[in-house]
């Protein structure tokens, strides 16, 4: 089955009807439980008064569960992540069937993690190292949410990522499969991707120049991204000012950072999150990357997946599997060739 995989049409959601104020409410309200548990297990014990973690199999009622969980952090991350996303939102999408809330909150959900790990009572940060590891992860949170809702035409739960539509409609167990494939699956790559920030929020070492490399490669994937993004944003809307007028569109961008990526925006993504975890290597923890290893694997399948789809096109193929001989697939490189410009479908 096709997926349409454009800019949807802003028509078919009202900006002030009953489905797209119910989502904004849905989007604003689902990370209140969260952020007020979070809140109540940092004040569950008097400052200054919080007991020796126990081990698990010695915990025994609620105050030696609040204090193995404020004594392993990583463990309580992932609890509160898999009741108040992973079966929240798994609940929500089996009654809206669509799982929009994890493509929205994808870009909020690594800011709420590392405010978990900078707010813990244990935590012993340099401020300076948080201010340096905060800050890009601010900014690309900022970016990418208004590249989401510019995309999906400033709309709450218009549609949901196209690989997940096309699951639903091909298989007919979707329903049961997507708590796996869905929920699990952004499970490990969100909370590995904010793994650094644990060892930002738990380690009070001097700041060095590993510190400052990794904050000015977070903030050079951020600037990657966000161009191609813009670029790709002005290729889709001038395509359909051109088939307003009756003109054929361009069938690939293959111009500006485009001519010297397939996926340019896929890239700063990664430089983003490699930047990022140098922060925890570099304080001698290098297994915080292995959520950064995990995403980029995921990433390369999702590669696949996207090209597949462009070449099974019929107008664009033969297009595109010429730019695919001649571009790189993730990293700026000069083409190997002199690009065709300007091609346009028949």
């Amino acid at each position: 089955m096709q997926i349409d995989t454009g800019y949807p049409d802003p028509e078919s959601q009202a900006p002030f009807g009953r489905k797209n104020l119910g989502n904004a409410l849905l989007a604003f309200s689902v990370p209140i439980p969260a952020v007020a548990c979070a809140a109540w297990l940092y004040h569950w014990f008097p400052a200054g008064r919080i007991p020796p973690s126990l081990p698990w199999a010695d915990v025994s009622d609620a105050d030696q569960f609040a204090a193995y969980l404020l004594g392993h952090p990583i463990i309580a991350a992932n609890v509160f992540y898999f009741v108040f996303v992973d079966l929240a939102f798994y609940a929500i999408s089996l009654v809206q069937r669509s799982s929009w809330l994890i493509d929205l909150f994808w870009t909020l959900l690594p800011v709420l993690l590392a405010g978990f790990y900078f707010a813990h009572p244990f935590a012993v940060s340099n401020p300076l190292r948080v201010v340096l590891a905060g800050t890009p992860l601010l900014i690309w949170s900022l970016r990418l949410t208004g590249n989401y809702f510019r995309r999906e035409s400033w709309r709450f739960g218009l549609r949901e990522d196209w690989r997940y539509a096309k699951m639903r409609a091909d298989r007919p167990h979707f329903w049961f499969e997507q708590f796996f494939v869905v929920q699990l699956a952004q499970h490990g790559m969100l909370i590995g991707l904010s793994l650094p920030f644990y060892s930002v929020a738990f380690h009070s070492d001097a700041v060095g120049g590993w510190d400052y490399l990794a904050c000015a490669g977070a903030l050079l994937g951020i600037a990657v991204a966000g161009t191609a993004d813009n670029q790709l944003d002005r290729f889709m809307r001038g395509n359909e000012a051109r088939v307003r007028r009756g003109e054929p569109p361009i069938v690939l961008l293959e111009t500006g950072i485009w001519r010297y990526s397939r996926h340019p925006n896929y890239f700063g993504e990664q430089l983003f999150w490699w930047s990022t975890a140098v922060f925890g290597i570099a304080l001698g923890q290098p297994w915080v990357a292995i959520g950064t290893a995990y995403n980029s694997c995921v990433l390369a399948g999702v590669t696949i997946m996207t090209e597949r789809r462009m070449l099974a096109v019929p107008r664009r193929a033969a297009a595109y599997a010429e730019y695919r001989r001649r571009t790189s697939v993730w990293l700026p490189w000069p083409p190997k060739h002199p690009e065709r410009r300007n091609r346009t479908a028949s």
